[in-house]
C-alpha cells in the first residue's frame, strides 16, 4: 500500500502542498510532488482584451515582483505592434527591474530565507524571531526592502503593480527631485549595505553543514544574460547549463517553444517547462539567483562579482545545492543596490522621445527576461483589432517546480519517512523548498488563524491514517 505524507508550505507566496508517497516499508516510494493547488486562469482571462492594457493588468498576477511582470508585458507588446521603444524609456524600464530585484532579494533573506537559519531550538522562525536574534541583520533588511520599492515607485508610477512602461516606451519621465533623493538615499545607505551584508554571510557561514545537508538533484540550470554574457534586467539571450558547467543550449524569446515543452499533471495546477530533448523530471532547470550566479560572466560591479567568485570556489562550479540560493541572493542584493546608485547618476531619463507607437498590429511578441525568482517569458498574439487571441506566461517558479521536486526527491529517496519526527519531516522539506522562494498564488495568500504547516498520511485511496503538525 502506497502512503502520502502532505505538508502545507508556509513562509512562501501563496498556497502550496509537497506530496510524499512511502510504500509498506515506510520508505519513499515514488517522486515527491510538488502541489499547486490554486489558479487564477490569468491566460484565459486576457483573452479578447486590448494588447496595449496587458502591461496594465499582467502586473495583477503578482504583489512581491509585480514590476517585472509590468516590464516583461511591455517588451512583449511592443513586438505585437513592431515597435522598438526609444533609449531613454529601456533606461526607465530597466530602473523598474532592478527596483524590485533589489526589493525581492532583501526581502526573501530577511523574511523568508535566513529565518531558516535560526538555531533548531527556536521552533517557530519568523522575521519577528530573526529581528529579535539578529538585529543588525533584520533592520538593514527591511531598510534594503523599501529601497526598492522607492526605486520602483519614482521609476514606475507606485511601489506595487507600476503603470509608467506602455506599448512603445513609458508615458513619463521621473521626476528630477525624486531621483536625487534618491541618489541621497543609496548614498546614505551603503553603509546598511555592508552591514547587512556581513551579517548574512556571518549566518550562512555558521550553517555550512546545513548548507551541504540537502543534495542537488537538478542537473540544469537556466538564465538571461545580455549580449556580452552579463546581467541584464532586461532581455537577452537564455543560457542553459548542464551540471558540469556546460553550456547546452542558447535561444533567443522567439525560440522558446522548440526548446521547452510544458508538461501538464493531473495533481497540480502548475504546467512544468522542460527541456525537450531530456522530458520529464531529466529536463528540469534551476532559474533565479542561483542559477545566475553560475551563468552570467559578471554584474558589472566588483564587489558582486568577486563574492560570486567566492562561493563559486568553496561549493563548486557551478554550485547547484539548493540552499546556496540564499549566498546568491546576498550577492545580487550587493549587485543591484550598487548598479541602481552607478545608473542614478549616468543614465539618460529625461531626453525625448520617451515613446514611440503605431495603430498596425504585426500579431505576436515574445519577451524573455529575469524576475527576481527566475527567468520569466510572456508570450501574446493578437488580431488585426488589436485584440489578444493567445496569452502565454511562464513564471520563475513554474520551471522550479520540476527543480524542487528533484532536490525533495534527492533528500529523501532511501529514508525510512514515517519514522522520521514530524517536525523534521517538515524542517528539512521547508528548508529545500523555501530557497526558490515560490510563488503560487502570487497576490493570493491563505490566511487562517494559525499557519503551520500540514503532514497528512493518507493511505491510497486518500483516507487520512495520521495527521500530524509540526510545533
Amino acid at each position: 500500500m502506497t502512503r502520502e505524507l502532505k505538508l502545507e508550505m508556509t513562509l512562501i507566496e501563496g498556497h502550496a502542498f509537497v506530496l510524499i508517497r512511502v510504500g509498506d516499508d515506510g520508505r519513499l516510494a515514488d517522486r515527491v510532488l510538488y502541489q499547486g493547488v490554486d489558479t487564477r486562469f490569468f491566460e484565459r482571462l486576457w483573452i479578447g482584451m486590448e494588447v496595449d492594457e496587458m502591461p496594465r493588468v499582467t502586473p495583477m498576477i503578482c504583489g512581491v515582483c509585480s514590476a517585472t511582470h509590468h516590464i516583461c508585458s511591455a517588451l512583449a507588446t511592443d513586438k505585437v505592434r513592431g515597435i522598438k521603444p526609444p533609449e531613454t524609456a529601456q533606461n526607465i524600464r530597466a530602473m523598474i527591474n532592478l527596483g524590485i530585484h533589489l526589493n525581492n532579494q532583501a526581502l526573501h533573506l530577511t523574511v523568508m530565507g535566513l529565518p531558516d537559519f535560526l538555531p533548531p531550538s527556536e521552533k517557530k522562525r519568523s522575521v519577528f524571531k530573526l529581528l529579535a536574534a539578529r538585529p543588525a541583520l533584520a533592520k538593514t533588511g527591511m531598510k534594503l526592502m523599501e529601497l526598492g520599492h522607492r526605486v520602483v515607485a519614482v521609476f514606475g508610477g507606485r511601489e506595487v503593480h507600476p503603470i509608467n512602461a506602455v506599448p512603445g516606451g513609458v508615458a513619463r519621465p521621473p521626476e528630477e527631485q525624486q531621483v536625487k533623493r534618491l541618489v541621497e538615499e543609496f548614498d546614505k545607505l551603503e553603509s546598511d549595505l555592508r552591514v547587512f551584508r556581513d551579517e548574512a554571510l556571518k549566518l550562512l557561514e555558521e550553517s555550512k553543514e546545513k548548507v551541504k545537508k540537502y543534495p542537488n538533484g537538478t542537473k540544469f540550470m537556466l538564465a538571461v544574460v545580455d549580449e556580452k554574457g552579463g546581467f541584464t534586467p532586461l532581455e537577452g539571450k537564455a543560457v542553459v547549463i548542464d551540471e558540469k558547467g556546460n553550456v547546452v543550449k542558447e535561444f533567443r524569446a522567439e525560440d522558446y517553444q522548440k526548446v521547452f515543452e510544458e508538461k501538464v499533471f493531473d495533481y497540480t495546477y502548475i504546467k512544468m517547462p522542460v527541456l525537450r530533448e531530456y522530458d520529464y523530471p531529466d529536463g528540469g532547470m534551476k532559474v533565479g539567483p542561483l542559477a545566475r550566479l553560475n551563468i552570467v560572466k559578471t554584474y558589472y560591479d566588483e564587489e558582486a562579482d568577486e563574492l560570486r567568485d567566492r562561493v563559486l570556489e568553496e561549493w563548486g562550479r557551478p554550485a547547484m545545492l539548493p540552499l546556496l540560493y540564499h549566498y546568491a541572493r546576498v550577492v545580487e542584493t550587493i549587485a543591484t543596490f550598487h548598479l541602481i546608485k552607478r545608473y542614478l547618476r549616468e543614465l539618460d531619463f529625461y531626453s525625448p522621445p520617451l515613446r514611440e507607437y503605431t495603430e498596425s498590429v504585426k500579431g505576436e511578441g515574445i519577451a524573455m527576461i529575469e524576475a527576481p525568482r527566475g527567468t520569466l517569458i510572456h508570450h501574446y498574439k493578437a488580431d488585426e483589432k488589436g485584440l489578444t487571441t493567445y496569452i502565454n506566461v511562464i513564471t520563475p517558479t513554474t520551471f522550479n517546480a520540476v527543480a524542487m521536486e528533484n532536490d525533495l526527491t534527492a533528500y529523501f529517496r532511501g529514508k525510512d519517512v514515517v519514522s522520521m519526527d514530524d517536525r523534521e519531516i517538515y524542517a528539512d522539506a521547508v528548508a529545500i523548498v523555501r530557497p526558490y522562494d515560490p510563488c503560487m498564488a502570487c497576490a493570493t495568500h491563505t490566511i487562517t488563524e494559525k499557519q503551520y504547516g500540514k503532514v497528512l498520511i493518507v493511505d491510497k485511496n486518500l483516507r487520512v491514517i495520521r495527521e500530524v503538525v509540526p510545533r
